[in-house]
């Protein structure tokens, strides 16, 4: 009677099947991102800092941190927009703004590049936070739509809340503000310089220049440097950082865009003339002036004698602070607009444009110690770098990176398991493959895993910052089209991460192989092993399964054709569909 009722049953489903065609029964395969592959992180000293543009008050971009002299990446921060903005690093934390589309400022944690918040200012954020006493203080320009923000916003370090703002001009602020003894000092492209109380955000003076001010101020020595630019600019300016009364300026043949840098009593600034020039900070009269090929929109940084200054004629310098002769040169093969940050005997400078590259120069010869192709042009493309705790930190097109080197025996990840959801998987059909990994070293790891079937490549996944000592579990779906029958080995792979030397421990196979056969043949007695063909054995069991699920206690997953969660009739009727036939 038993086998009557089968019978009578598979009749019935002949006719299921037409209504439900074997196109939408079949498996659909995973599609994966491309894979990134990223290094560990290197813990960042707090005592180390970079708290405002080209590192301090004097802008001299040197810092007295180890540095990297490998392009090693420890991590990337994807943005939405483009990163114009340079980064400030302070307390462990670094915050850096985004441009149009996004019009944000990040803080992210320095070791991990992990989000701790972002605070949407009103435009696009060009300016380089600078952070004091908890505050972190940012200009903003133009949004999306063309609307003039122009305001100075100060924002909690900790938590991204607004604490103030204030509106300048009809014209956007793309200077870095210098915050020192309560005030913030920073230009607006209204064509105004402004004092500000760093607390209420009050005004406290402004002074009009002769064209709009992208510089940012310097401040030492109870003076404020900083330049103006066009329409009527081209002007370095020496302000009483009390009163705001103009001590002395000095005119170029173009605008400055270049913010100064001020040591040893002296002024070192760039100019749309084409000219580094050398000014007395006292008087503001000319000592030297250095004449490049094109545009100096570049900062210069001055470290140990030595001006370093990108042109936009494709090259980096190196100048004698004294005489303004030329030490050497390096040919950068792009534009340079960012401005160089000078740490442990190196010079790092990110290249623009087409290119997008960062490179690593020998602070003494100009020789190149290393280069990073980024993705896209470096800053979009004014970002300079900030060098702290042995890391250095830059912004390009959508992207923050971190690069540095890892403590020895820091680096490890693993592949611990690889399982099938199923022993046998109906040709045509897919069966999620459960790989678990896990980060066996010191450090917070991002890398990628693949999955291979018989040595073949079915999907990558990125596993993303996982802590020291934990597993994660990824799920691949390997959809078997195209897949011939007979049985096939699992395999999973961890890509090593930078600074890994064991790596034994980075593949793993699984012990079980997976059978590849006619849909619909899933009985067996003996695990593993089937007859090859679908018969009425199969539909039989099938049916005895009917509506079970993973929760029940005689769920298969073998029974689930069609990999959907549940034992129902398109699995029946695949079977129907496939009766009789062979492998």
């Amino acid at each position: 009677m038993r086998n009557k009722a089968v019978v009578s049953f598979v009749l019935v489903l002949l006719f299921f099947v037409s209504v439900f065609p074997l196109s939408s029964l079949s498996g659909a395969a995973d599609s994966h991102g491309s894979p990134r592959l990223l290094g560990s992180q290197s813990t960042v000293d707090p005592t180390d800092w970079w708290t405002m543009f080209h590192h301090d008050l004097t802008h001299t971009g040197y810092s007295t941190s180890t540095a990297p002299n490998t392009n090693q990446t420890l991590w990337i921060y994807t943005t939405v927009s483009t990163v114009s903005s340079s980064p400030a690093v302070a307390g462990g934390v670094l915050y850096i703004g985004s441009n149009r589309d996004d019009d944000k400022v990040y803080a992210l944690n320095a070791t991990t590049g992990l989000l701790i918040w972002s605070y949407t200012t009103g435009g696009s954020v060009e300016s380089s936070p600078a952070v004091a006493d908890g505050v972190v203080y940012v200009g903003s320009t133009f949004n999306e739509s063309g609307q003039v923000d122009g305001n100075v916003y100060a924002l909690n370090a900790t938590t991204g809340e607004l604490i103030w703002n204030y509106t300048t001009g009809s014209s956007g602020v793309y200077s870095s503000p210098a915050v020192t003894g309560g005030v913030v000092y920073v230009g607006s492209f209204d064509g105004n310089v402004y004092a500000l109380n760093a607390t209420t955000g009050l005004l406290i003076w402004s002074y009009t220049t002769d064209g709009g001010v992208y510089s940012s101020p310097a401040v030492t020595g109870g003076v404020v440097y900083v330049g103006s630019f066009y329409p009527n600019g081209g002007t370095v300016y020496a302000l009483n950082a009390t009163t705001g009364l103009l001590i002395w300026s000095y005119t170029t043949d173009g605008g400055v865009w270049s913010s100064p840098a001020v040591t040893g009593g002296v002024v070192y600034v760039g100019s749309y003339d084409d000219n580094v020039y050398a000014l007395n900070a006292t008087t503001g009269e000319l000592i030297w002036n250095y004449t490049t090929g094109d545009f100096v929109v570049s900062s210069p940084a001055v470290v140990d004698g030595v001006v370093y200054v990108g042109s936009e004629d494709n090259k980096v310098y190196a100048l004698n602070a004294t005489t303004g002769e030329l030490i050497w040169s390096y040919t950068a093969g792009d534009d340079v607009m960012s401005s160089p940050a000078v740490a442990d005997g190196v010079v790092y400078i990110g290249l623009t444009l087409d290119h997008g590259k960062f490179v690593a120069l020998n602070a003494t010869t100009g020789e190149l110690i290393w280069s990073y192709a980024t993705e896209g042009g470096v800053g979009g493309p004014y970002s300079s770098p900030a060098v702290v705790g042995g890391v250095v930190y830059e912004g390009s097109s959508q992207h923050v990176y971190a690069f540095g080197a890892s403590a020895p025996g820091g680096d490890d990840v693993a592949v611990t398991n690889v399982a099938s959801s199923k022993t046998v998987v109906a040709q045509g059909f897919s069966a999620s493959i459960n790989v678990t990994v896990a980060d066996q070293g010191s450090y917070q790891e991002t890398f990628n895993v693949t999955v291979y079937v018989n040595g073949t490549s079915i999907g990558k996944q990125e596993v993303t910052a996982l802590p020291s000592g934990n597993s994660a579990q990824l799920v691949f779906t390997w959809n078997t089209t195209g897949f011939a029958h007979g049985n096939y080995t699992l395999s999973a792979y961890a890509w090593p991460v930078p600074g890994e030397t064991d790596t034994a421990n980075n593949n793993f196979t699984c012990s079980v192989p997976v059978h590849v056969g006619v849909p619909g043949d899933v009985s067996s007695t003996t695990p593993g092993v089937y007859d090859g063909i679908t018969n009425m054995k199969d539909i039989a069991y099938l049916v005895s399964l009917f509506q079970t699920k993973p929760n029940k206690s005689n769920w298969d997953p073998n029974a689930d054709v069609n990999n959907d969660g549940v034992v129902d009739m398109k699995d029946i009727a695949i079977a129907v569909y496939y009766f009789n036939q062979h492998e």
